[in-house]
């Protein structure tokens, strides 16, 4: 297995880790954990937040969760950047917090659709051509299909579904993964 190929992988378990632990979208959340001690931050939600309708669409996704009975000790909060920053800043991939259209910027590959391959990136341009979401390519489902891992929306949290089932626009594959330092 190649170094790539390794980086590749890892970076896929995580992705997939956090789609177990039931990890959340927050505005502008990059890792930060839902439960500390026990305990959810709500005033964390509610700093991080634009309106309180959304801080209260987080609030209520949380509830959900606790309603499941899931176990939310290992979850964290993130948005649709912060799932991937977060663990290229840990990792050493980059250096500084980075928008979608910013990870975009790092892509020197846009393969078509049809060629992308776990690691990659796609991307959703909402308004003046800025990418404005991004999701992961986190796999394979049994029928060959490429899997997107993102940090969805409050209602939703971090979610691995098919590449078909977005409206993905763009594609990038970062360089990173080739080069020796990190």
């Amino acid at each position: 297995m190649t170094l790539a190929e390794k980086r590749i992988e890892k970076f896929c378990e995580y992705l997939h880790r956090q789609v177990e632990n039931h990890s959340l979208y927050l505005w502008g959340g990059q890792g930060e954990q839902v439960e500390t001690n026990g305990r959810n931050n709500l005033k964390l939600v509610a700093e991080m937040e634009q309106t309180i309708d959304k801080a209260q669409a987080v609030a209520d996704k949380l509830m959900d969760c606790y309603f499941k009975a899931l176990d939310m000790s290992k979850a964290r909060y993130f948005d649709c950047s912060g799932l991937g920053v977060y663990y290229f800043l840990k990792k050493g991939f980059i250096t500084s917090d980075m928008t979608a259209n910013g990870l975009y910027g790092l892509c020197k590959v846009h393969p078509d659709m049809d060629d992308l391959k776990p690691g990659d990136f796609v991307f959703k341009s909402y308004s003046n051509g800025v990418w404005q979401h991004i999701g992961y390519c986190s796999g394979r489902a049994a029928d060959g299909s490429i899997l997107v891992t993102e940090s969805r929306g409050r209602a939703y949290g971090v979610v691995t579904r098919p590449l078909y089932a977005g409206d993905w626009k763009g594609t990038g594959r970062p360089d990173f993964w080739e080069k020796k330092s990190a």
